[in-house]
C-alpha cells in the first residue's frame, strides 16, 4: 500500500481530524505520545520519545534498553546530546495493508507506553542499596521496584 493511502486510510477509520502525510512523513498523538512515521521508499519508520534519560543511573538504565533491542520489533535510541529516548520500528511498506499497520502502530505504541512508565518508575540500584527493608531491598538488581 502507498503512504499516503494507508495514513487516509487510518484517518478516515479512526476519525482523526487533520492527520495527512506531508512529504513521506505524518505525525499524530496516541494516548500521549507524539508518534512520527516516516516513509523512505519501501521503508516505514514509527519514532516517538519515552523520555529523558533517569538523573541516577542513566547507565544502567541505557543497559536494558539496549538488552530489550534483542526482544522485540521495537529497538531504542538516544537523540544526540543529552536529548529523550526514542522508541523506533521499522517495517517494509509493501508487507502493509490497513489492518496490519493498525496491529503495529497498537504494538509500537503499547511499548512506548511500557517503557516511559519504566522509565518514570526507574530508580538506580545504588540508591536501592540505602533503602532496605529490614533485610529485603526494595528495588530489584535492574533498579525496579520488586513486586
Amino acid at each position: 500500500m502507498e503512504f499516503n493511502q494507508l495514513i487516509d486510510e487510518f484517518a478516515k477509520r479512526h476519525n482523526v481530524e487533520n492527520l495527512v502525510a506531508v512529504d513521506g512523513a505524518a505525525s499524530l498523538d496516541i494516548d500521549g505520545f507524539i508518534v512520527t512515521i516516516v516513509a523512505n521508499e519501501d521503508m516505514l519508520i514509527l519514532s516517538a520519545e519515552i523520555g529523558e534519560p533517569p538523573a541516577e543511573g542513566a547507565a544502567t538504565f541505557a543497559n536494558l534498553l539496549l538488552e530489550a533491542n534483542l526482544q522485540s520489533g521495537v529497538f531504542f535510541a538516544k537523540a544526540v546530546g543529552s536529548g529523550p529516548y526514542l522508541a523506533v520500528q521499522r517495517t517494509s511498506l509493501s508487507l502493509l495493508d490497513e489492518d496490519a499497520f493498525d496491529k503495529m502502530l497498537e504494538a509500537f505504541v503499547n511499548q512506548t507506553e511500557t517503557w516511559s512508565r519504566l522509565l518514570t518508575d526507574f530508580r538506580p540500584v545504588a540508591k536501592a542499596a540505602a533503602e532496605k527493608v529490614g533485610d529485603t531491598p526494595l528495588f530489584g538488581t535492574n533498579g525496579f521496584v520488586k513486586v
